[in-house]
């Protein structure tokens, strides 16, 4: 599987036998030796020094207790480990399945962060210099590499929430589809890709939350005071019934950028493994381009599907549908109370807007 880090502003998992929760850094000592381990009874977080470890494994735990809240279930074991170039190879994640870690995360260290940002920016300048010869072109390069540098927050801080983002992913397609081998093709597990993103978003702290939705409300109202919600393409911001139909516009993305590292780089590629990847510049611009909207409305659906219930956890009921082979049209029109909730797709719409326009009031000049 390929996750891909965008620099902007803005996997396979088979289940054995349960190791107990004491010694689970034992259980990874396959894949940590000679690195420093942290554990929690949720799992284990590997890095180079343990003042890093010891970050990586409070964000998983933190999102392991918003996993149970939101959707009414224990989330799968998870090992985070982090490496220079994002890569857990097969025979490390077989060895951690087999140890009983379901979800395994690779994450790339700060170092690696700033090779790969690095990399991502010579080939994006060497596309655009291929007249130049090597002398001429490396000076471009360098100067490209300071600029991103200076433009961005150093990495030496974990921003809170992406350790736990990654794992929601993984925990929601293991409590829902157990036991289901994933490999390519669909961006996360086999239900609707918006529930996928919901469930990562959800993992997220508040903070990240609010920063989502002030993004949402701005678009929103921009395009109230425009009057062009109705028109297509802007209207796709509120296109709900769309939304819960869509495919995760990553997902073109991703397989776009393994294809060329396939091709470029076929040795950079772990064999039957997991790996992380961050871009910048162009390639980043792309993945933001085209996914942007998913996350605001990912974080915005959710909030309206509890606003409207009054259940914070309502995400472990369509879950729950969905992994009995339900539609998200099926579950609002089965049995189950859903408070204010309209019952058919095409209510919903009318219902959504009318929310969002008393969530967004407009601000007086």
């Amino acid at each position: 599987m390929l996750r891909i880090l965008a620099l902007v502003p803005a996997l396979a998992m088979v289940w054995v036998d349960p190791v107990s929760a004491a010694g689970l850094c034992a259980a990874a000592s396959g894949v940590a030796k000679g690195r420093a381990c942290v554990e929690s009874p949720n799992g284990v977080a590997v890095a180079d020094d343990l003042p890093r470890a010891q970050v990586l494994l409070a964000d998983a735990d933190a999102g392991a207790a918003r996993f149970r809240t939101r959707f009414g279930r224990a989330p799968a074991r998870f090992a985070v480990l982090e490496t220079n170039d994002g890569n857990v190879d097969g025979a490390a994640l077989s060895a951690l399945q087999t140890a009983g870690f379901k979800a395994v995360l690779p994450f790339l260290s700060p170092k690696g962060f700033d090779l790969q940002i690095e990399a991502s920016v010579r080939r994006a300048v060497e596309a655009q210099t291929a007249g130049l010869s090597a002398d001429m072109r490396e000076p471009i390069v360098q100067e490209a590499i300071a600029k991103v540098k200076a433009g961005r927050p150093p990495q030496t801080a974990q921003q809170p929430g992406v350790i736990a983002h990654e794992l929601g992913h993984m925990w929601y397609i293991d409590a829902f589809w157990p036991g289901r081998e994933l490999r390519g093709g669909h961006y996360g597990g086999p239900g609707p890709d918006w529930m996928d993103e919901v469930a990562a978003v959800l993992m997220e702290p508040e903070s990240m939350a609010s920063g989502r939705i002030g993004q949402f409300g701005d678009r929103y109202r921009k395009l109230r005071a425009a009057d062009a919600l109705r028109n297509a393409p802007d209207n796709v911001l509120v296109d709900l019934p769309g939304f819960l139909n869509s495919a995760h516009p990553g997902a073109a993305r991703g397989r776009e950028m393994l294809a060329k590292i396939r091709e470029e780089e076929p040795d950079a590629l772990p064999k039957n493994g997991v790996m992380i990847r961050a871009s910048s510049g162009p390639e980043a611009e792309k993945f933001a381009e085209s996914a942007i909207h998913y996350y605001l409305q990912s974080t915005m659906a959710a909030e309206y599907l509890v606003a409207r219930t009054g259940d914070p956890a309502v995400f472990a009921r369509i879950a729950a549908a969905f992994g009995r082979g339900e539609t998200m049209a099926q579950w609002l029109a089965n049995n189950e109370p859903k408070g204010k909730l309209p019952r058919d797709l095409t209510a919903l719409q009318a219902d959504w807007l009318a929310w969002l326009d008393q969530r967004f009031p407009a601000i007086s000049a």
